[in-house]
């Protein structure tokens, strides 16, 4: 890079004017200050700090000079997160839909990059990316489901290709706006119509002049005051197209395969790739005088042995190769003696296949099943299924049964009706578990399986036990935090899990309901407290040591996490007990991370592989505080993507290779799967609370439920 002399910058007063549009417009330069370009001057001072990387010059430079270079080989950057994509590569996809009509989307290709500094240097991660564009724009989607929810393209987000292919969440529909409304054009000076604007500026005619505006709400920073300020920004829903896929397509396995042939690369193919595009941006970066070595992308890695798993009668899996097969006798004993199923009349026979097929399939797990109480209905109304659980109730034994079945169609507002019926405060607090007929028309023997181990780990059974490593605390809590991706009414929920027994394998759950725009955890000490409670409870004595892995949090907010959370955690030990002072350790946990790991396989004629469960990365790409990246999850499909932990707090005796395992060990102990999930079990049950709550109930469970896992 060329650098200029202070005082050669000092003699520019300013750059003549420019006429443009009768606008005139001038540039006045002026020397702030110089700063190296090299791996050291990327570091903060504090290099043990968890936040030294954030906000350096150097890396942000780097990006400033990637991007233009993007910009000017005709990519186009969809987002924030540094993706760019070819608009040529698009490629369209038909999806026959379940009513034979058909969707287009449209699939862009291209590839995202993100240059941080690590321990030894700048590291530049590069890796494919796709995008998924539904053909359909915003007002015919508004225009569909008009009768069932007009607000319902509230909470999403749209995409303008007039502009760049800019991103927008809609906030908001405003219905006294049309694009006939005027708005003051600071360039015109004057008022003018939508209408008008888009016609001067892009020529583009509006068609539907009646159509209500979306409203997106722009944060941005007031530049004196570096004050947070609000703004609206109109759009006109005709030139909204909608981002990604509906919940039918999701669902749809046809639609889904059909997607993947576009957006997914095997490992081999997407490690070529990143070579490919790491050259591109390598040749076209010289001139800059950034320099990228493509060669030298070979890191170390520590490969973790998979924990014993205890089954019933002794026995233990076969995890090996991570997954297992849970065809055995469950750890704890139980019996499906007094439950109910209700069903409409229209699926006797399958209700009836569904009980044989039960019996037949709980005598793996050594499981008895005795014969359930049934409720027949006629209709489809919730509130007749509500009243009809009600009265048998209220009979003379007044037994509230074990759990209950729901078998029949699914659809949501059924779904969430007789789920908030059963679940929530007001309701008799019963176990349930909802079942389609179509689920159980394909293979109905491995369906029913799996459906029986969910109702028993509801039920709080142990259907096995995870070895603990060396090392723990017998008296040790984990606790998962996780926050829902939907908003209820610009809301979040919150869900928290901690675990009560020694392995791990029994929990209180509970929620909190995040105000807009809130980052914080308002409730974590009243949670806290009531964790230590229910612990206490089950053993008589208070965890002298607790884990807690936090999700949902961004990178930039880690600061925040220490002087609040950490600090909320602390007095909720304190206000439970005031001598009480545990020893205890806070991660960050991160699964939207950039960096792919791939290993070569021992078999030459595989290649390029995705890397072992179990693998772990601490060194080279991480930074210099307790942080590493860990590949819990056996990913036979498409490439593994690893989850980051960094340690915000320890105060436990616990060396790092002890974390490693317990954190990798408990990712087995998640009972809807045999096998490592991406996270430890406590955080993907609070997932799964967090999903729930906000999926259906949108409020407190029933505290008769806190200890069980109703939310599977």
């Amino acid at each position: 890079m060329k650098s200029l002399k202070k005082e050669k910058i000092d003699q520019i007063q300013s750059i003549d004017s420019i006429d443009i549009n009768g606008q005139k417009y001038s540039i006045l330069l002026r020397f702030t200050k110089s700063f190296e370009v090299n791996e050291e001057s990327a570091q903060n001072l504090d290099k043990n700090s968890v936040n030294f990387k954030k906000g350096n010059q150097v890396t942000q430079l780097i990006h400033i000079i990637l991007k233009t270079i993007m910009r000017e080989e005709n990519f186009k950057e969809i987002g924030k997160n540094s993706k760019f994509f070819d608009i040529n590569s698009m490629s369209q996809i038909v999806i026959e839909n379940r009513d034979k009509s058909k969707s287009v989307l449209e699939a862009y290709k291209g590839f995202t990059f993100n240059a941080s500094p690590s321990q030894q240097k700048i590291f530049l991660t590069i890796d494919f990316a796709s995008r998924i564009l539904r053909n359909e724009n915003a007002l015919q989607y508004m225009n569909q489901h008009q009768k069932e929810n007009a607000n319902k393209i509230v909470g999403q987000s749209v995409i303008t290709k007039y502009n760049n292919f800019q991103i927008y969440l809609i906030d908001r529909i405003d219905l006294n706006k049309t694009p006939n409304s005027t708005f003051f054009y600071k360039q015109s000076n004057k008022q003018i119509s939508f209408a008008q604007y888009y016609k001067e500026r892009y020529n583009i005619t509006i068609q539907k002049m009646n159509q209500p505006l979306l409203v997106h709400k722009r944060k941005y920073r007031e530049p004196n005051t570096n004050a947070l300020k609000f703004e609206d920004v109109f759009l006109i829903p005709e030139l909204c197209f909608m981002t990604g896929l509906t919940d039918e397509q999701r669902k749809d396995f046809q639609a889904m395969k059909e997607v993947a042939n576009h957006t997914k690369l095997s490992p081999q193919q997407r490690y070529l790739n990143s070579v490919k595009n790491c050259q591109f941006l390598s040749a076209k970066a010289k001139s800059s005088g950034i320099q990228i070595d493509h060669k030298s992308n070979q890191i170390e890695a520590i490969q973790l042995k998979p924990p014993r798993i205890t089954l019933g009668a002794g026995k233990t899996a076969n995890n090996e190769r991570g997954n297992f097969d849970m065809r055995a006798t469950i750890l704890d004993q139980i019996e499906f003696e007094d439950w109910s199923i209700i069903y409409n009349r229209n699926d006797k026979n399958q209700v009836n296949i569904f009980l044989d097929t039960l019996k037949k399939a709980s005598q793996a797990y050594n499981i008895a099943v005795k014969n359930p109480s049934q409720y027949e209905n006629q209709d489809w109304k919730a509130e007749n299924w509500e009243r009809k659980f009600d009265d048998s109730i209220m009979d003379g034994k007044k037994v509230v049964p074990q759990f209950v079945v729901t078998f029949g169609k699914f659809e949501s507002g059924f779904y969430s009706y007789m789920k908030d019926y059963f679940t929530s405060e007001n309701g008799p607090g019963i176990v349930s578990q909802h079942i389609t007929p179509k689920s159980i028309q394909k293979n109905p023997m491995s369906v029913v399986s799996k459906i029986i181990l969910q109702i028993a780990s509801k039920l709080g059974v142990r259907l096995w036990s995870v070895e603990v490593p060396k090392g723990i605390n017998p008296n040790t809590m984990i606790i998962g935090i996780e926050t829902s991706m939907k908003k209820i009414k610009n809301q979040q929920v919150i869900g928290v899990v901690a675990s009560l027994n020694k392995d791990f394998s029994k929990y209180y759950s509970d929620i909190d309901i995040r105000k807009q725009n809130d980052t914080a955890l308002p409730t974590l000490s009243i949670i806290i407290q009531n964790a230590l409670k229910a612990y206490a409870k089950h053993n008589k004595i208070l965890p002298e040591e607790i884990i807690i892995y936090r999700q949902g949090l961004g990178e930039g907010q880690i600061q925040q996490s220490l002087q609040q959370e950490i600090k909320a955690i602390q007095n909720g030990f304190k206000n439970y007990k005031a001598q009480y002072n545990p020893r205890f350790a806070f991660f960050q946990v991160n699964k939207k991370v950039g960096q792919k790991f791939y290993q070569q396989s021992s078999r030459e004629s595989e290649g390029i592989i995705n890397p072992t469960s179990g693998t772990i990365v601490a060194s080279e790409v991480v930074h210099n505080n307790f942080e590493f990246f860990m590949a819990a999850q056996n990913c036979n499909s498409g490439v593994c993507t690893p989850t980051k932990y960094t340690c915000l707090y320890n105060s436990t005796n616990l060396k790092e290779d002890q974390f490693w395992q317990i954190t990798y060990f408990q990712t087995f102990n998640y009972y809807n799967w045999q096998g490592p999930v991406r996270v430890p079990a406590a955080m993907k049950y609070a997932e799964k609370l967090a999903k729930f709550i906000s999926d259906n109930l949108q409020k407190e469970a029933n505290e008769d439920l806190v200890e069980n896992l109703f939310y599977l």
